[in-house]
């Protein structure tokens, strides 16, 4: 492997290298416009809404995350305006974020090893299909493995004084205002600290232990700052026991760690040390100084311990949970595949640039098989945005599993996420969907992740107008049915409705006078005497039909994808 003394960046190897990260430039904008959305995505869109419309997380919004990213991401959310689209230009707003965490992959690789190798690690890791996909969508993850990139730059690209070891705690306070998953971090970094005596001594070096002492001190007396500043914000506005319920209670599920559980996640752990140890062996007989030899080792084992740790402890495991693992690790596994790669090139005598471009060419490919960035994947999910800002004003409430109409109130103060459905199913949590859906009068919901008694009552009480989207409404008759008297129904939730059949309104007397337009119901039993045999016959929220829309609309099939 090259010595960081090796000569500068070959011409093919620069425009070669040039070209792939204009390529990865240009394909993230292309798919921040056509990949499918994440249920996540909207959900931290809808905080970031609550933000720009004065209301307070916690307090007046549920989020089970830590308030940084949304916030940071206001500003430029109310900039854009109103728009069913908003998560397009969200997404974009990724992009210094991603190409900030590629530029701390290079400087890393750069302190260790040739300009060349330090290039090709971050067009690989620019490029790797994973990391690719999962960084595209709009979620704080991203902000949070920039900040575990831009730590470890701190910790390896120069010595550590005091400087570096503030700024370290620091960032590891910021990043546990932006995800609570950064304790993962603190483990790793401990881990690998301890991994690295263990390699100092094994290559004859000797730990400064007051230096340490001291440097963990400056650590640890830093992290509290930032996360201590964002608990007073919101103590301060009142919202001080809703965040803890929020960010820490909901997310810890009781009983969910048994004894025998964290004994086979130990031994699990353990098994993660023989490789780990290998890596560590080759880096050893790397041709730096000690000190060099060092920093990469802590790099190395920073990034292995994430991962390990993350595996092996981790409650539930999402592929954003790897988006710190695959550029911190890629500045250590892409110069070995360099390395691999040049010698491979000389056997074959082939010029050193081939093999990492059929390499970076080979996750171009994976990329666009996987998913063609000419395919929008998107439509189904802007729709309901959509049709809900048609269907519905500012004042009305709806009911979404995640917040995927934005732009609206929820009657539920929980979103449907994993924890909550659990936290449900469990009896820690009342299912009070129904009754919210009757106190706000909400016009528009969704079934998806619903508890029973919620989707029970949303399907009694609301018809599909949309994909994915039902309003307030009643079948009164079916087609052919074989009587053709009058029908009587139940209203559990008072509004304006009118009564409609596939040829338009239907022709009748409502609760005993004549039916010429949509009327306000009050909850209880009501009755329609259809004037004649008209077929079909739905009861319906009139504003659904005013603006549009109808019940009788052949509506696309609905399939569960993994990002539900």
């Amino acid at each position: 492997m090259d010595s960081p003394s090796a000569p500068d960046i070959p011409r093919t190897d620069r425009w070669l290298a040039g070209a792939f990260l204009l390529a990865a430039l240009v394909l993230r904008i292309l798919y921040a416009w056509h990949f499918r959305v994440d249920s996540d995505e909207p959900q931290h869109l809808h905080v970031v809404w609550a933000w720009t419309r004065g209301l307070l997380p916690y307090r007046d919004v549920f989020d089970n995350h830590t308030p940084v990213f949304q916030a940071l991401c206001a500003p430029l959310f109310r900039a854009l305006g109103v728009r069913a689209d908003i998560l397009m230009p969200m997404r974009l707003a990724m992009l210094p974020i991603f190409a900030a965490t590629i530029g701390c992959v290079w400087k890393i690789a750069r302190a260790f090893f040739t300009p060349r190798i330090a290039l090709w690690s971050a067009v690989f890791a620019a490029l790797w299909p994973p990391f690719f996909f999962d960084s595209i969508e709009f979620r704080p993850d991203e902000l949070w493995a920039l900040l575990w990139l831009v730590t470890l730059t701190v910790l390896v690209t120069g010595r550590l004084g005091a400087t570096r070891l503030f700024g370290t705690g620091l960032l590891l306070g910021l990043s546990f205002c932006v995800s609570m998953k950064t304790s993962l971090f603190l483990a790793a970094l401990t881990f690998a600290l301890a991994a690295l005596l263990v390699f100092r001594r094994a290559t004859g070096g000797q730990a400064d232990w007051p230096r340490i002492g001291r440097g963990a001190c400056w650590v640890v007396a830093c992290l509290p700052v930032i996360p201590a500043l964002t608990v007073l914000f919101f103590i301060l506005h009142g919202a001080g026991p809703q965040m803890r319920d929020c960010v820490i209670t909901h997310n810890i599920l009781p009983g969910s760690h048994s004894l025998g559980g964290v004994a086979k996640s130990f031994l699990h752990w353990l098994l993660w040390l023989l490789p780990i140890a290998g890596g560590g062996a080759v880096i050893a007989r790397l041709p730096h100084s000690l000190e060099m030899r060092s920093r990469i080792a802590f790099t190395f084992f920073a990034a292995a311990f994430y991962d390990s740790t993350l595996l092996s402890f981790w409650p539930v495991l999402t592929a954003e949970d790897d988006l710190p693992f695959y550029p911190s690790m890629a500045v250590t596994a892409a110069p070995a595949l360099l390395w691999l790669g040049d010698f491979a090139a000389r056997r074959l005598r082939l010029p050193a640039f081939v093999l990492p471009g059929l390499f970076a060419a080979g996750c171009i490919a994976w990329i666009v098989r996987a998913h063609s960035p000419f395919t929008d994947e998107t439509t189904d999910r802007i729709g309901i945005i959509a049709d809900t800002l048609k269907l519905t004003d500012e004042s009305d409430w709806v009911m979404d599993a995640k917040g995927e109409m934005i732009y609206r109130n929820r009657v539920s103060r929980y979103v449907m996420e994993l924890f909550t459905n659990k936290r449900l199913h469990g009896g820690l949590l009342p299912d009070d969907v129904a009754a919210r859906l009757v106190e706000e009068r909400a016009p528009l919901v969704s079934t998806r992740r619903m508890p029973l008694a919620a989707r029970t009552f949303i399907k009694a009480n609301y018809v599909p107008i949309a994909w994915r989207l039902r309003t307030l409404g009643q079948v009164l008759r079916e087609e052919g049915a074989l009587t053709h008297g009058p029908v009587r129904f139940e209203i559990a939730v008072p509004h304006r409705y009118t009564v409609v059949t596939p040829a338009g309104m239907a022709g009748g007397t409502l609760d005993g006078t004549a039916f010429t337009g949509p009327r306000e119901l009050v909850a209880g039993a009501h009755e329609f005497l259809p004037a004649k045999d008209s077929g079909k016959i739905i009861l319906v929220w009139a504003q659904a039909i005013e603006r549009g829309y109808s019940p009788f609309t052949e509506i696309k099939p609905d399939h569960t994808t993994e990002q539900d």
